[in-house]
């Protein structure tokens, strides 16, 4: 059967201060229709059955998951011990959906990105998740570019994936965020995507390739999952994290990965990397957008949030400001990268407020 994995580890820093140690981005309300992770499995749910949808998060962040709210049965919200990056976080959950559907194909999604066009995006993922169960390939999702971004990773085309297709493709490369000017020549080439970072495969050859290039993550998780049932559980996945190392699946896996394919996509996504991007999506460059009680006097272009108390502003362009609790960031839109170290000093001076 189909199964959907949402990864909801991170931190999400570059979303202080409504982002805390205590409270990460995946968590938040950023878009106005509830958080980030139950909008996510919102989007999820009318494709793959309730009981095949599943979220693996760190143990920290167990406040913060209702089984009610997300609408998912609870023994299907798994819970890492640290941090590990997404390569063990997705061998994990995987070996779970194994365990119980051993010809299961999954779709790995962020717990924190945005989508305009739901239906869409579901149609896109459909399509990923036959062609996955047909071809016993990686399959991912490469969005359309209609600007030269420098926050994404990108995703070059190779040649159709069957005579005359233009839906499909195989991956010549995966690159790195490139600078401007290199952004700029990819989208001049049409032959590059941004990567969503949301990809598809069978379960079994997920196992397999973390098996091929990552043993000793493979090598943890086969202890875990061989050496007894329910009870020690917990201790064993704990001391299993413990000696995994910290790798994500562009780097651990897909990268050294041949004949993946790519399907282009355009469904008004946006990973939400920063309160700029943000901005972009909720209301463009040249407008204000505001939550809370705000008010604004001859702005433009600017973001403005409360959640506690009036915050005005007066004469600004192109600002972010964001009032959480008991802090509050200032800074130009265009800075808004820069508010990840921010948030590191917050955390080395301020540690209740990190």
């Amino acid at each position: 059967m189909d199964h959907a994995i949402v990864m909801a580890g991170g931190l999400g820093t570059r979303f202080w201060p409504e982002s805390r140690m205590s409270r990460s981005k995946q968590f938040l309300d950023l878009t106005g229709g509830g958080s980030m992770i139950v909008e996510t499995v919102r989007r999820l749910l009318p494709l793959v059955p309730r009981e095949n949808v599943w979220v693996v998060a760190g143990e920290k962040d167990a406040p913060h998951l209702s089984a009610r709210k997300l609408g998912i049965p609870p023994g299907n919200i798994l819970l890492e011990p640290e941090g590990r990056n997404t390569a063990p976080a997705v061998a994990f959950a995987a070996a779970c959906i194994e365990s119980r559907d051993a010809d299961a194909v999954i779709a790995a999604t962020p717990a924190d990105h945005a989508v305009a066009n739901a239906a869409s995006f579901r149609s896109v993922l459909r399509k990923g998740l036959r062609l996955a169960r047909r071809t016993d390939r990686f399959v991912t999702l490469g969005i359309t570019p209609d600007h030269p971004a420098t926050g994404y990773g990108y995703i070059e085309r190779g040649t159709p994936f069957g005579a005359g297709r233009k839906d499909v493709y195989l991956v010549r490369r995966f690159t790195e965020k490139p600078d401007l000017r290199t952004a700029r020549r990819f989208l001049r080439t049409r032959r590059f995507y941004w990567n969503s970072g949301i990809f598809i495969v069978r379960a079994a050859t997920y196992r397999n390739r973390v098996e091929r290039f990552l043993p000793p993550v493979h090598r943890e998780l086969e202890k875990v999952f061989r050496d007894g049932g329910k009870k020690g559980f917990r201790s064993r996945l704990r001391r299993a994290y413990a000696r995994m190392p910290s790798i994500s699946v562009d780097y651990g896996i897909l990268e050294k990965e041949v004949g993946i394919l790519v399907i282009p996509s355009d469904f008004g996504w946006n990973d939400i990397g920063t309160w700029w991007s943000l901005h972009e999506f909720l209301g463009g460059a040249g407008k204000n957008v505001t939550t809370g009680e705000v008010i604004l006097s001859d702005c433009r272009g600017s973001l403005v949030r409360s959640d506690r108390g009036v915050v005005a502003v007066i004469g600004m362009e192109n600002v972010v400001v964001i009032r959480s609790g008991d802090a509050v960031l200032v800074c130009p839109r265009n800075r808004s990268e820069e508010v990840k170290g921010i948030a590191e000093e917050v955390k080395r001076k301020f540690p209740a407020l990190a």
